[in-house]
């Protein structure tokens, strides 16, 4: 008999074991998203709920309503379950609450009566649905109104008044379409693939909406788990954002749209930057590269973009994030640049927190927009606001002073991924260099401006079709293009070459001018600032000449010959300019060397 007894507990103890094992698993599952494993933890404990109740209230109906009104508060509240263990005792204090909270209006039903004792009522009160969340809603609302009409007891009213808020302050963080797809699948409990078939989207797409609306809900349970409850009309999450950008005047602006959109960034956090130091420390006033097929824009675009603007903004003293990434299955604009990017799916939630983040935390993000207006094809800009309830982002364009909107789809589906925010300053010791060393900077930026001119650039394409001149050879291959019977120039990429490289010669003599260098240096240095000057002079006449428009004007041999005369020109004072800068570098490092010596 102690044998049996003893076989019979360890049993027992096997099947307590197995239960706990399985409840703690579905209780995951459930706050996971998974429906189905929510419904079968209820109904394994749903007997268990009822005695609770029953033995609390002393009525089989109010019992009823009081486990159906802690199932809905328990969904609400299961992102807030720390330990997945105490999932039984957890259900036991809200179904404890839920009793009290109705047996505080002073014995079962007083002036009102639970649903499920109405009998021959339900035909003037419906029964209310709890699979559908207007009726739950409806419900919610008219037992909040009732209660203070009927009633006038301020702490059942302000109880009812709760859930209704709470349900709404929960769904009303979603978007329409989150809100849409979060109703059919939890509680009209259709599938994914249902869901999928209904708003025309793949499964995929709809277990992706699932998951951002939960990660939604879970920051509102911490407000509920807390007593944090929105007030009327607020949403415990941020719906929308507007960051409140500075003027940018068109004698701010400049063509190179990567430095002009930094500045802008800068600008919006307090950081005011001359733009002829963020063209020069950049390196951007000293930079020129031209397609070897033709007179092709793509070359302005055609650098590593990742290290150039993580450098670029290490030297100005800033940490930064980038999202980078190209589309699977798009034609790649630009794939010299974005070919060593990541590939990467068309989901809404791989960028969309990423923009939400920053414009939260008061700063715009740098964005490539391959949709910007024309005469560009594609350039940099900057996000500076988002519209949850409209599915838009704000943000910036070349040719549009006031602005413009992009659909959450535009920026999903951009075939070029690459967004980028300011997280931090530099600490002091990690910066390459403190911001009053600006003569160290400023010997870097000419050292890198000659050895670009020298040398080229050493960012090389892997596609093996894809290639590039840069530095001062570059002028040769453009001429050669010009001059080439056998090439035929591209009219609309002339116009905005000539544009781009004209605007950085000039800013790169404004640069030079505020070098921190002192005598000879200074003297040459100032030299190189006159020929970049005359540089620039002369690429404005080509500029002018063939306008960076939209045109079907076609380009004559006299036309091609009088820019090749202005490239030669050009390249004449730029080859000067480069001269003097070596010399200064000469001289500067003849002053390190006496100082160490």
């Amino acid at each position: 008999m102690y044998v049996e007894n003893e076989a019979s507990a360890i049993v027992k103890e096997r099947v307590i074991v197995q239960q706990y094992e399985i409840d703690n698993t579905l209780v995951e599952r459930a706050q996971q998203g998974d429906t189905e494993a929510f419904g079968e933890l209820i109904e394994q404990h749903r007997s268990k709920a009822c005695d609770w109740a029953k033995r609390m209230t002393g009525d089989p109906h109010m019992a009823d309503d009081v486990v159906q009104d802690a199932l809905i508060r328990a969904f609400m509240h299961l992102g807030s379950l720390a330990d997945t263990s105490r999932f039984l005792p957890w259900l036991h204090r809200i179904v404890c609450n839920q009793a009290n909270m109705r047996l505080r209006r002073g014995g079962p039903y007083r002036k009102e009566r639970p649903f499920t004792s109405m009998g021959s009522a339900v035909s003037e009160e419906p029964r209310v649905d709890w699979e559908n969340l207007d009726s739950i809603l409806y419900h919610l609302a008219r037992t909040a109104t009732d209660a203070a009409v009927r009633d006038q007891d301020p702490q059942e009213n302000l109880l009812r008044k709760e859930m209704y808020e709470t349900i709404h302050a929960l769904l009303h963080c979603l978007t329409p379409k989150e809100r849409g797809i979060f109703r059919a699948y939890f509680f009209r409990q259709l599938g994914p693939e249902e869901i999928a078939s209904m708003y025309r989207m793949t499964t995929g797409s709809i277990y992706t909406y699932i998951h951002r609306s939960r990660q939604k809900l879970r920051k509102e349970h911490i407000r509920v788990a807390l007593g944090l409850i929105p007030e009327k009309g607020e949403c415990g999450l941020i719906r929308s954002k507007v960051l409140q950008m500075p003027e940018w005047p068109g004698h701010i602006s400049v063509k190179s749209t990567f430095i002009d959109s930094i500045g802008r960034m800068l600008a919006a956090i307090g950081d005011r930057r001359e733009m002829a130091e963020l063209m020069g420390v950049s390196s951007f006033a000293f930079r020129m590269k031209i397609s070897d097929q033709t007179t092709f824009a793509d070359s302005i675009y055609i650098f590593d973009w990742r290290r150039t603007l993580q450098t670029f903004m290490e030297e100005l003293g800033y940490k930064i994030t980038m999202l980078c990434g190209q589309l699977s299955d798009s034609p790649i604009p630009l794939l010299g640049a974005v070919e060593r990017f990541p590939v990467v799916l068309p989901i809404e939630e791989s960028v969309l927190p990423f923009i939400r983040k920053y414009i939260d935390l008061g700063k715009p993000v740098l964005y490539f927009d391959t949709q910007a207006s024309k005469p560009y094809v594609h350039e940099w800009s900057v996000i500076y606001g988002y519209d949850e309830e409209q599915q838009i982002v704000y943000m910036s364009d070349q040719m549009l002073p006031e602005g413009k909107t992009l659909t959450y789809d535009d920026v999903t589906y951009n075939p070029v991924r690459f967004a980028a925010g300011i997280d931090s300053v530099l600490e002091p010791d990690v910066r390459p260099i403190r911001i009053s060393e600006q003569k160290q900077q400023a010997e870097r930026t000419v050292r890198f401006a000659v050895n670009y001119a020298r040398n080229g650039c050493d960012y090389r394409p892997m596609t093996s079709y894809l290639k590039y001149t840069s530095g001062l050879v570059a002028y040769n291959r453009w001429i050669g293009h010009l001059r080439n019977r056998h090439v035929v120039p591209n009219r609309y990429g002339l116009g905005q070459l000539s544009a781009v490289y004209a605007e950085a010669k000039r800013y790169a003599s404004l640069y030079l001018r505020s070098v921190p260098f002192e005598g000879e240096a200074m003297r040459l240095t100032l030299l190189a600032s006159d020929a970049y000057e005359q540089s620039a002079e002369a690429m404005e006449q080509l500029s002018s000449y063939v306008p960076f428009i939209r045109s079907s004007e076609m380009l004559l041999a006299d036309m091609l010959e009088t820019c090749a005369v202005y490239l030669e020109q050009a390249k004449e004072f730029e080859t000067a300019a480069v001269g003097y800068l070596e010399k200064a570098l000469t001289f500067i490092r003849e002053e390190k060397g006496c100082k160490y010596s």
